[in-house]
């Protein structure tokens, strides 16, 4: 009988099974995880496995359902596609939603005869499209999916070692990140017309996903001194997405700032217009990997550190992405909390902007302590599943979404880094809090999270609320910039003008860090 492997991330399961039968059915006696909201009857097309050898030919079924570009890099569904040999599988999260928040342009639907490009942010955590006009830039319409590399962890230490030790996970990473370009492409649900005008694509991501992408060594980046392989911008003709875009579609790359700081950190220095600042500023793109970003008006500083994915809800026990039903902020009102949900639906979760205020309004009820212990003689602490001290959300018997003191110590590394970071940047520009013109907040996260509660709990420097400000997908907004070649031509140069401040070599980091972590 053939064999059937199946690949989840660095885990590996084998099974003796006999030509013809269902991937979906097979993955589900051995107990895998896989999404078939449909039950297997193929009719929400949802169940999608990465294929590396060994299905049988598509059948009309999953042409219906999978994309030119999907089928392209081997995505197939585990409900219809059938044993012909010995197989090979992937098993990764494809997910897409948008929650892309811009001003769009409707002028590609009048000007019919202008060319579109599209501008790629692949972060670690999620991938995000935009369309957008070439002649000026102007974005047209956004998506996102998730990043189907966090199958090998949510960190990029975790894929540069996967990468670094074997081959085969290299390629795979290569194929997920692929993969999860074009599904985040698909989520423009873009129509055949309007994909034959796209003429450039532009992508950006910090150094590992850079390297990751490109089938590069990662030995130097993934150790000491944590050096790229290649800084340099790729302008054109590169063979990334080969067979998802055609053979006329320029895909280029910017270059890196260093081997910490990517092109995603320089597209936001290119879109904030750090290079012609015309006093002190900031910006802060949180997410999985937090890049910091200050300028004196003359020196351009960067720096990344690892924040974590609890800005991303993940490795929270009730952590939840921007689905209907999740909490973005809690507000305290007397002795009762009060829920802000997405389209104002039952709590299913916290966001990463729900943890930060949720942690903020204990703190107001002193029901958590300044170290970040929570209060065991609060009236608001109750044992949660694991008998283990917490909050309910709501504060009722019936609330099943708990924060936790794990959920707690998560977000105080997170913005202990976070905190650190830039202090360390504005201490080598000498700046103080008080001179800084704007802040900004951008990323996944950043763009959305509450100012008030950043400031209160100290994970951005006591500045004043009026010079903070949020802005979504500084990243992806400033990739489109780099479409034109007067915009990728300014981006190489402002690669060459800012400076990467390496925070592991820096021996006030941990100091900072460290009292960055207190509520």
């Amino acid at each position: 009988m053939p064999n059937l492997t199946v690949v989840i991330g660095e885990e590996i399961r084998s099974a003796q099974e006999e030509e013809g039968r269902i991937i979906g059915e097979i993955l589900a006696e051995l107990e895998l995880p896989v999404e078939q909201p449909c039950a297997g009857r193929g009719t929400c097309g949802k169940c999608k496995i990465l294929h590396e050898h060994g299905l049988a030919d598509p059948d009309e079924i999953e042409h219906k359902h999978l994309t030119a570009g999907e089928l392209a890099v081997g995505n197939r569904l585990a409900c219809r596609a059938r044993i012909a040999g010995d197989t090979q599988v992937v098993l990764a999260p494809i997910t897409v939603y948008s929650d892309k928040n811009f001003k769009a342009s409707n002028r590609y639907k009048r000007e019919k005869d202008v060319p579109l490009g599209l501008a790629v942010d692949l972060g670690s955590t999620t991938v995000a499209a935009f369309l957008t006009m070439l002649d000026n830039g102007e974005v047209c319409a956004g998506g996102a999916s998730l990043n189907q590399q966090a199958v090998y962890g949510a960190d990029v230490i975790s894929r540069l070692s996967a990468a670094m030790n074997s081959e085969p996970d290299a390629l795979r990473l290569h194929r997920l990140a692929v993969s999860s370009i074009n599904q985040a492409v698909d989520s423009l649900k873009l129509s055949a017309r309007i994909r034959q005008r796209i003429k450039k694509i532009v992508i950006v991501c910090n150094p590992a996903m850079h390297h990751l992408l490109r089938e590069l060594p990662v030995d130097k980046l993934a150790l000491m001194p944590f050096q790229p392989h290649q800084l340099d911008a790729i302008h054109g003709g590169v063979n990334l997405l080969d067979n998802i875009v055609g053979d006329d579609v320029q895909v280029a790359l910017p270059p890196l700032v260093g081997g910490f700081v990517g092109s995603d950190a320089l597209a936001c220095l290119a879109y904030f217009q750090f290079d012609t600042a015309p006093a002190p500023m900031a910006a802060i793109d949180l997410g999985t990997n937090g890049e910091i970003m200050v300028t004196d008006g003359k020196r351009i500083l960067t720096a990344s550190t690892a924040a974590g994915p609890a800005f991303e809800g993940v490795n929270i026990s009730c952590g939840s992405r921007a689905v209907d039903g999740a909490i973005t902020q809690v507000a305290v009102d007397g002795k009762n909390l009060v829920l802000d949900t997405i389209n104002e639906q039952p709590p299913v979760g916290l966001t990463g902007s729900g943890l930060l205020s949720a942690i903020l309004a204990f703190c107001q009820l002193d029901a958590i302590e300044e170290s970040g212990r929570i209060n065991p003689d609060s009236p608001y602490t109750q044992p949660n599943p694991d008998d283990q001290p917490g909050f309910r959300l709501p504060l009722t018997a019936e609330g099943k979404i708990w924060l936790s003191q794990l959920d707690i110590r998560e977000l105080q590394k997170a913005k202990g880094a976070i905190r650190a970071a830039v202090d360390i940047l504005m201490m080598q520009l000498d700046l103080q809090p008080s001179q800084m013109s704007r802040v900004i907040l951008t990323g996944s996260f950043g763009g959305q999270v509450d100012i008030g509660a950043a400031l209160d709990l100290g994970m951005i420097p006591p500045v004043e609320m009026d010079v903070v400000e949020n802005i979504p997908n500084g990243a992806g907004l400033g990739a489109a910039t780099f479409l034109t070649e007067e915009g990728f031509a300014r981006g190489v140069r402002i690669a060459q003008e800012s400076e990467q401040i390496d925070l592991d070599a820096n021996m006030e980091f941990i100091n900072r860090f460290v009292d960055g972590m207190g509520l």
